[in-house]
């Protein structure tokens, strides 16, 4: 039987995603919602691949910046942390 992927949450600012680790060590995101007061953005990278990628914009653009979050499968389980923003538009 192949083992099932370990399906955790990780939350971060700006909301949180169901993510499975799979035994091949990539990481897919199952599902992800919005904290309130954000949205994320539809462009989702959700894998499987070693790295996820999802961004979370807050409803107030111009108060705060967009949060692009890198999510990836460690030991410990899912992590994910912000990435600096290099888009130029």
């Amino acid at each position: 039987a192949t083992p099932t992927p370990e399906r955790s949450t990780v939350r971060f600012t700006g909301g949180a995603a169901t993510v499975e680790c799979r035994p091949d060590g990539t990481v897919f995101l199952v599902s992800w919602s919005p904290a309130d007061g954000f949205h994320i953005d539809d462009d989702v990278e959700r894998g499987p691949a070693a790295v996820a990628r999802l961004e979370a914009e807050p409803g107030d653009d111009d108060e705060q910046d967009d949060l692009p979050y890198e999510i990836r499968c460690t030991d410990d389980g899912p992590r994910a942390k912000v990435v600096p923003d290099t888009d130029d538009d």
